[in-house]
């Protein structure tokens, strides 16, 4: 009798303790579609990462066509923060990675501007997908869709999500590049080139503001240097703010910023900005070598001032160790 009554307590009281466990805030998911893989938090949408080739609208050249990008970015409460193939500018794909003017083979080759036809990037293949992130092969194409075809370099991307104590939650976005052949290739010194995000289309100076780690708003951000850089304001019905922190390992960090300010694309004065490490001065990657860029992005659900900024930055890089971490797990 002793012996059934204790039992009766201790299950009980396990009952009672598991009630006392909330649900995990942050506890992403993956949906493979057969088109994208798709994240998810507690039934919401987070981000898709669209693997398959994706065309524009009927009646468009399907020369803007593009694979392995992610669109929609949303806030944990299901708001998109980035706009993919507007009619003003068809070759922006959300949050995505292309370098604009290069040379390869003798020849200038724009991996940017597909309109051009010079060069583009695929989607190759899957070598890891788990619920916190996926690495991925894709490769960027020069002289797509002629006889001259050739696969210039090789990207490895490596995508880890993480929670944000609670305020969003953040992407470690982390690619390597390598020669795919015996070519070289030169990443020119341009405006704009690396990773981009094209923002959702009602952000503007008058629902928006830009912060830079030296202090730049948008209208004086493009051309300066920066370890990071934050747009925030109000989306939809919620307030949001995407953060994206530099490593310190990156090429020619600080790095220089790409950002459309108010006056440069009428009507609508949205949103363009990137880091772009050879906006100033070129770089040459050579076969056998490699080009190694990370970036913390984070996605908030409040608001941020500098000093808050300055602290996920902060956070975010000891990420130095965290991918020497990754390496040691087998991480590529």
């Amino acid at each position: 009798m002793k012996q059934s009554t204790y039992l009766i307590c201790l299950l009980t009281a396990t009952i009672v303790l598991g009630a006392c466990h909330p649900k995990p805030f942050f506890a992403p998911s993956v949906k493979d579609t057969g088109t994208s893989l798709d994240y998810s938090n507690d039934g919401h949408l987070l981000f898709s990462y669209n693997y398959a080739t994706i065309y524009p609208p009927a009646g468009v050249d399907s020369v803007f066509r593009r694979s392995g990008f992610i669109h929609p970015l949303n806030t944990l409460k299901g708001e998109t923060l980035t706009n993919c193939s507007p009619t003003d500018h068809r070759h922006h794909f959300g949050l995505w990675y292309a370098w604009t003017k290069t040379t390869f083979q003798g020849k200038e080759t724009d991996f940017w501007n597909l309109q051009k036809r010079q060069g583009t990037v695929r989607f190759l293949q899957f070598e890891r997908i788990s619920s916190d992130g996926f690495i991925a092969t894709l490769e960027h194409v020069a002289y797509p869709d002629s006889t001259a075809e050739t696969t210039a370099m090789t990207e490895t991307l490596d995508i880890r999500i993480g929670d944000a104590e609670g305020k969003g939650y953040y992407l470690d976005y982390r690619t390597t590049l390598r020669c795919t052949g015996s070519d070289s290739i030169t990443l020119e010194a341009y405006r704009y080139g690396g990773i981009c995000l094209r923002i959702r289309p009602d952000w503007n100076d008058r629902t928006c503001n830009m912060l830079t780690s030296e202090g730049k708003d948008r209208n004086h951000a493009d051309g300066s240097h920066a370890r990071w850089c934050y747009l925030q304001g109000k989306a939809g019905k919620e307030t949001a703010c995407l953060l994206v922190v530099a490593s310190p390992d990156n090429l020619n960090y600080p790095e220089p910023l790409r950002v459309w300010d108010s006056k440069a694309n009428p009507p609508d004065e949205d949103i363009m900005w990137n880091f772009s490490p050879t906006k100033e001065k070129p770089f040459t990657l050579q076969p056998g070598s490699e080009l190694r860029l990370a970036y913390r992005i984070y996605v908030l659900d409040d608001k941020i001032d500098a000093s808050e900024a300055e602290r996920l930055a902060s956070d975010a890089f000891s990420i130095g160790e965290q991918l020497k971490e990754m390496e040691r797990n087998g991480r590529h």
